[in-house]
């Protein structure tokens, strides 16, 4: 009688692993994760769809970066710029209602947003486009604003306004005076330009503000200034790193008391003292081969923005799609492709929903502005009339399962996936040996609660009850096997674990 062997993935939190050889990949890594998220009780899920918000706001342009902000009344506002044009909205019933303002804003370029105070003590949020400070109240656009200095990437710290990116002084940093936007760089009012020479003439890319200091961000190098506030001690910059800066602005993210950044070396950490890479020996960083390929221009394109309701990092990756990097489990998933690179993404902001919960809208190349995670929603692109809509592909690939000997031949005999369907119609588990490929179809499944306690999370049910396990009749001989699960249903499955039960053969 044939002796039985077996391997499993037990779990899924040790993310994404596309890097290593299939020999080191940890039991709990997969080498693919398409179109997938991870939870932190070690499944992994099919993520949510995207839903426009409305018609495009103009046909012709991509949505180059967006805002959302609480005005003194309380209403929630998010802000968008297409073209030249800003357009705002309140959320609301779809579609949702997008007015264009008046004035003009840069055509090109990445604007960016900073919610702060003007001279009159009112709450406003600032843009940077490269050219003079602008500013919208909830009412008017204001541009160009007179004896400011030009400026793109803006951030708040310390009670000012700083900003840099500015095309005749590309290694300034600006201020504004104490409570006032509106004096950026102006020295007669009480602001200022500080020069920056940590490391040279390095050109300063973006800013972040983390606990006590403005975090400067150089292609290569990273400095760091503190003492700008009420007691206005002047202090020179000094370098945090010399070895690692950032290569896209639109990369820098600010979570709790570090900052996570894109080099050319991959996705990074900081904090006001030292910098890291994210990626490890066993948790290689899926970025660095897709960084490697993108030229300059595609460098100002990435984008990163914090998912607070899932404690995810999104960055998006022109004509990739989006990888996530979950913090606490410190692990990866994706890309999430089909509507987030058909359009292609171009945008990624926090907003809230209509229970002033986190979510995240995304803008792309066609012009809209969509809901990620949507409600209900298992397609993406899906009109604001809930018309229309793609599906996407969610791949699980496991580990390759070895069943204890690389050497020894198996016959695979059965396999046990444990998973909660969650009414999907076209979920299936595909084995390949190198000699045999094999797929099997589960049933349709009728929708289920996965979570002991029923909890709701979004657009899907957390937690660890709920799941089925399927017995899999599998086929076909050789020295390992490569299983996913795969699902084009309209639904969001999640899987729990998967085992291998085989028979030996015989050694090469």
């Amino acid at each position: 009688m044939r002796e039985k062997v077996a391997d499993a993935q037990p779990r899924m939190d040790g993310g994404l692993n596309s890097i290593s050889s299939d020999g080191v990949l940890l039991p709990n890594q997969l080498r693919k994760a398409t179109n997938a998220r991870l939870t932190e009780f070690g499944a992994i899920q099919k993520r949510g769809g995207t839903k426009r918000t409305a018609a495009a706001l103009n046909g012709t342009n991509d949505v180059r970066n967006g805002f959302t902000w609480r005005q003194d009344s309380g209403t929630i506002e998010v802000l968008a710029i297409s073209g030249a044009t800003l357009y705002t909205s309140s959320y609301g019933t779809y579609p949702w209602t997008w007015t264009a303002q008046s004035g003009t804003l840069a055509t090109t370029g990445t604007p960016y947003f900073a919610r702060f105070r003007d001279t009159g003590g009112n709450d406003v949020v600032y843009i940077g486009d490269g050219g003079l400070l602008n500013k919208w109240d909830g009412t008017t656009l204001t541009t160009d604003i007179s004896g400011t200095s030009t400026t793109k990437n803006i951030v708040v710290h310390n009670q000012r306004l700083w900003g840099c990116g500015c095309g005749t002084n590309p290694q300034s940093i600006f201020y504004s005076s104490l409570n006032n936007g509106d004096t950026l760089g102006n020295a007669g009012s009480g602001g200022g330009e500080i020069i920056v020479r940590t490391f040279g003439d390095e050109t300063v890319i973006a800013l972040a503000s983390i606990n006590t200091s403005l975090l400067i961000f150089h292609r290569q190098g990273i400095s760091r200034l503190t003492g700008y506030g009420q007691s206005d001690i002047t202090v020179q910059p000094e370098g945090v790193s010399s070895d690692v800066g950032t290569i896209a602005a639109g990369s820098v993210v600010p979570v709790e008391n570090i900052a996570y950044f894109v080099s050319e070396r991959g996705l990074y950490r900081c904090n006001e003292s030292e910098v890291a890479p994210v990626s490890s020996q066993e948790t290689p960083d899926p970025l660095l081969p897709l960084i490697r390929q993108l030229s300059a221009s595609q460098f100002d394109n990435i984008r990163a923005v914090l998912n607070r309701a899932t404690r995810e990092v999104w960055i998006s990756i022109p004509g990739y799609g989006v990888y996530v990097y979950h913090t606490t489990l410190n692990a990866w998933a994706g890309p999430w492709d089909t509507g987030y690179i058909s359009p292609d993404t171009t945008a990624l902001w926090e907003s809230y929903d209509d229970n002033e919960l986190p979510i995240i809208l995304k803008g792309d190349g066609d012009s809209y502005v969509s809901i990620t995670d949507a409600p209900a929603v298992f397609l993406d692109n899906v009109n604001s009339d809930d018309t229309g809509g793609d599906r996407y592909v969610m791949e699980a690939r496991f580990h390759r399962l070895y069943a204890g000997d690389q050497a020894l031949s198996k016959a695979m005999r059965w396999g046990y996936l444990e998973v909660d369907l969650r009414g999907s119609d076209q979920s299936k588990v595909e084995w390949r040996t190198g000699e045999f490929i094999g797929s099997f179809e589960l049933p349709v499944s009728t929708a289920s609660s996965w979570g002991g306690f029923g909890t709701i999370w979004g657009t899907g049910t957390w937690g660890g009850g709920g799941r089925t396990s399927y017995r899999i009749p599998m086929g076909g001989n050789g020295y390992y096997v490569d299983v996913s699960f795969i699902d084009s249903g309209a639904a969001l499955p999640v899987v729990s674990s998967f085992q291998l039960e085989a028979f030996a053969l015989g050694r090469r």
